[in-house]
């Protein structure tokens, strides 16, 4: 999974041909893993700032749930159907989008419609809150 979403960023010019390999190390080392209320899964994993060449989310919807171990833990893993690969030059502005993020996750026809999300224009607008 991290590697078609890194090879679209990377051919989009998002970030640097050095971001899969750290994107993956970092998930290892503090995963994002997150089991919601509505019962869906989601992971939010970023790095840092030095491997990303401009700001964007990646987003991915799920058919099949993938296992991302929960987030500060080390055993207990979340089957996730949504993941949002965050990248961002900027550390600081990681919090502003977690929080953002999490917000939206407490909202179940978001959640839904993130699920049935299957391009890019309706990706933004879900986002925008449109």
């Amino acid at each position: 999974m991290f590697a078609v979403i890194s090879a679209e960023l990377e051919k989009k010019g998002v970030v640097k041909k050095t971001f899969r390999e750290a994107i993956e190390k970092r998930e290892k080392n503090y995963p994002t893993g997150l089991a919601l209320t509505s019962g869906i899964g989601v992971a939010i994993p970023h790095t840092d700032p030095e491997y990303i060449n401009e700001n964007q989310i990646g987003f991915m919807s799920l058919e099949k749930p993938v296992e991302f171990r929960q987030m500060g833990s080390d055993t207990e893993v979340v089957p996730v159907r949504l993941v949002f690969v965050l990248c961002l030059k900027e550390a600081h502005k990681q919090l502003d989008m977690l929080q953002n993020l999490m917000e939206l996750f407490g909202k179940k026809e978001v959640i839904n419609a993130f699920i049935s999300c299957n391009n890019e224009n309706d990706f933004i607008k879900i986002i925008n809150g449109k």
